[in-house]
């Protein structure tokens, strides 16, 4: 038989090895649903959990700020793309939900299931699979983003990507970040609602970061469940999206974020990452989203 070191590593995230990404051993599972249904503006989303996969095996497994290979303690074990359903929005979330909650309350689970979309819509699904297979009433959502996706519908679906904080909030509270671009319908729905809490773009990107300190009261003791669309970064170092807006979250401030919320939260069992709509020959967003699900990851997993 041909010896093992002739070939390369599997075609996983991070280019892991086969014991690595063994999913009785890893801790984190990764699943890749590359949805696209209702994007309005710019398309390309459906591309980006190859593109991200694609560009992990470029990321280098020792991690600065934890001094080691963090990956290799935990290990991450990424699962087949999720297959569409593509007869309407709404099915393809029932499919999401059964999905993630099946895998949530699979006796062999996983302590943390990344999702690399695909459009934000998939988040509705997302964020109901993990209100079924947690305990009610332990799950809160932390939302980075440039839009506060609070509408009720859009274009004529509740299942919009412009919707997917409002599906959220329906499930769990939400505490959303870096929001910078809003629409009347929205802002007259926010108002006065203890179930939201919503951080401006001018207040996410000040200095001193003094919200931190209520974000981490937030999401102490608590489940959390993570959503970062991508557009919520400042568009000069992400802006490889469908819809993107001026301003932004730093690289170094997305982390802090990150690191707030892994830190102190009970779990994150579930997180994603949104709205990558990859551009060809540009491979700096693709790679900043592979080493920011590396950084979630390592939160969880290896921070504590």
């Amino acid at each position: 038989m041909t010896e093992r070191v002739h070939f390369q590593n599997p075609w996983n995230f991070l280019g892991l090895t086969e014991e690595i990404a063994d999913p009785e051993r890893a801790r984190g599972w990764l699943l890749p649903i590359p949805y696209e249904s209702t994007t309005s503006y710019g398309a390309g989303t459906r591309d980006a959990p190859t593109a991200i996969l694609e560009a992990s095996r470029q990321v280098e497994l020792y991690d600065l700020e934890f001094g080691r290979e963090p990956v290799m303690d935990y290990g991450i074990h990424t699962l087949p793309p999720m297959e569409l359903v593509l007869r309407s929005p709404d099915t393809m979330m029932q499919s999401i939900e059964d999905v993630v909650a099946s895998i949530l309350l699979n006796a062999q689970h996983p302590e943390v299931l990344g999702i690399l979309g695909g459009e934000h819509s998939i988040s509705a699904g997302v964020a109901r699979g993990a209100a079924r297979a947690l305990k009610s009433g332990q799950l809160v959502a932390v939302h980075v983003d440039a839009h506060a996706d609070m509408r009720a519908e859009y274009e004529g679906s509740p299942y919009s990507h412009a919707c997917a904080a409002r599906r959220i909030v329906e499930v769990c509270p939400i505490y959303q970040i870096g929001i910078r671009n809003i629409s009347s319908e929205e802002v007259s729905f926010l108002k006065g609602r203890q179930d939201v809490r919503t951080v401006f773009s001018a207040e996410a990107n000040d200095p001193g970061g003094l919200y931190l300190k209520d974000l981490a009261e937030f999401v102490r003791d608590r489940n959390v469940y993570l959503t970062i669309d991508v557009d919520g970064l400042d568009p000069s170092i992400m802006p490889a999206v469908g819809t993107p807006e001026p301003g932004g979250i730093s690289w170094e401030r997305m982390l802090e974020i990150a690191r707030t919320v892994c830190v102190n939260a009970a779990a994150v069992p579930v997180f994603d990452v949104v709205e990558l709509a990859p551009v060809p020959g540009l491979r700096a967003p693709d790679f900043l989203v592979a080493k920011l699900v590396y950084k979630v990851f390592s939160y969880i997993l290896a921070g504590k």
